[in-house]
């Protein structure tokens, strides 16, 4: 039975392997909980010869789900998710108990995702004013004729209606929505994108900020993966507005929201600032004291303090 995390370790027995996943000298095996219960020697690396081969490892690790690596040639980590059914997270950590810290907590939320996603489903049918305004916003946003990705694409709920063909999602079930919805899933977490350089126009992230561990890594790794002046989108529910101060509510409450790190508006100009992007724009939508009240589609409005709401829009710089 596949139950451990195995994580790419150079021979110290303490770092992460720089090179890819499938020549690691040697391989850490953690329990769910982040326990290290053997360091197993690879028996295909070595010998000054490149060898990646999926299906090898896969054996030999025979009771590991999971894959957490530095590196990972693209070809041999779609096979890995898509055919033989093993996760694979690439991380930026140098030391493998950060690397499986990590993980650990960054998949907090995504078990959330993993167990509720018919929930989550349910809401946007039983909220179909409020996710129409939101729509309506994020489209008059939406470079035209662009390419983009989704980050967080969750289900497809915003890329599917969106026009956007690409997304990242770390969690399989809201994968599987999206994928069905006719999104490209590239499975992964936003603090390190599975993504080239330079690859896209655009790049939306709508509410997914919150939920990351990292939300300053995300921001840079959105720059890296955007062309010169492409565009990233990101829309949040405002903590510092009347229905953002709703959801502060359901943070202690509700299952979904508990692990959450809600932003201001003025937080994430700050970190779209910092993280090589200029401000082109603020958009707001989703006016009154709280969802509940909104039973027809609502006009953006620009700037932010009213709405709950709320997408910034930054340029990537040079």
């Amino acid at each position: 039975m596949r139950k451990f995390i195995a994580v790419s370790t150079q021979e110290d027995k303490k770092s992460i392997w720089k090179g890819h996943f499938g020549v690691s000298p040697i391989y850490s095996i953690f329990d769910s909980d982040g326990k290290l219960i053997e360091q197993r020697k690879n028996p295909y690396a070595g010998g000054g010869k490149h060898h990646d081969d999926p299906d090898l490892i896969v054996n030999f690790l025979s009771d590991v789900k999971t894959f957490i690596a530095k590196n990972m040639g693209q070809k041999s980590r779609e096979r890995l998710i898509k055919k033989l059914g093993i996760e694979s997270v690439l991380v930026d950590e140098g030391d493998i108990y950060d690397a499986i810290n990590y993980y650990i907590e960054a998949k907090k939320n995504i078990d959330v995702f993993e167990e509720c996603h018919d929930k989550y489903e349910e809401w946007f049918d039983k909220n179909k004013a409020v996710y129409e305004s939101e729509l309506k916003m994020l489209e008059g946003l939406i470079p035209k004729d662009k390419k983009g990705i989704e980050i967080g694409v969750g289900s497809g709920r915003f890329a599917y209606p969106l026009g956007i063909k690409d997304g990242v999602e770390p969690s399989r079930e809201m994968a599987k929505i999206a994928i069905e919805r006719g999104i490209n899933v590239h499975y992964g977490f936003a603090e390190k994108l599975p993504l080239k350089d330079n690859e896209y126009d655009y790049a939306l992230i709508a509410v997914t900020i919150c939920f990351v561990k990292d939300a300053m890594k995300a921001l840079k790794e959105i720059n890296r993966i955007l062309k010169p002046n492409g565009e990233v989108i990101v829309a949040i529910v405002d903590k510092d507005s009347r229905i953002g101060k709703e959801y502060l509510n359901k943070k202690e409450k509700g299952k979904f929201y508990k692990n959450v790190n809600f932003f201001s508006t003025e937080e994430i100009k700050d970190m779209l600032k910092q993280s090589g992007f200029s401000i082109k724009a603020v958009k707001q939508t989703l006016f009154g004291d709280s969802i509940k009240t909104i039973d027809r589609a609502q006009e953006p409005k620009d700037g932010y303090g009213e709405g709950g709401f709320v997408a910034v829009v930054g340029v990537k710089n040079g």
